[in-house]
């Protein structure tokens, strides 16, 4: 009995490591088939009101490290970066904002509330910034510490062209 309570501990914990180590590449490949066909929408940050939709926001926002383990927004995770790509006040706020919302919303759209919600601040342009070097840093494809620059450019266009 001990031995299965310990398997069953062990395996939850590697299942929950493989969710946090995820890439967005990941979550794409097992996005569900209502959404393949709007991919490039969904890199473009277009916004889609359906519980696949919410599922694969939670699954991206997790794998680039923006959100609790429970999909809510974590002001800690994000101020920093979203600071240095770009200092702002409305930043803060709109963190504290976002955060709060997500933690309000229902356990299977927490992730989403919180990605919807920064994309429709002043914040957005940042966000989408931070969005992009993470996916990048976390793919591998920039080392970890990298600033955006020209270079986070490059790479999700070449992304994105192979995609659309």
């Amino acid at each position: 009995m001990l031995k299965l309570a310990i398997f069953i501990s062990l395996s939850t914990l590697c299942f929950v490591a493989a969710v946090q180590g995820g890439t967005v590449k990941e979550c794409e490949d097992k996005m569900a088939a209502s959404l393949k066909s709007k991919l490039c929408e969904v890199r473009q940050y277009k916004l889609f009101e359906s519980q696949d939709m919410y599922n694969h926001i939670d699954c991206c926002v997790k794998a680039v490290g923006f959100v609790n383990n429970d999909g809510s927004g974590d002001y800690h995770k994000l101020i920093k970066l979203l600071d240095k790509i770009k200092k702002s006040r409305k930043h803060g706020e709109n963190l504290e904002t976002c955060v709060g919302q997500s933690k309000r919303a229902g356990a299977n759209q927490r992730a989403y509330v919180y990605y919807k919600c920064l994309l429709n601040t002043n914040s957005a342009e940042t966000f989408k910034m931070a969005f992009d070097l993470r996916e990048l840093i976390k793919a591998g494809k920039l080392p970890e510490g990298s600033s955006y620059g020209p270079e986070v450019d490059r790479l999700i266009r070449e992304i994105d062209d192979k995609i659309c």
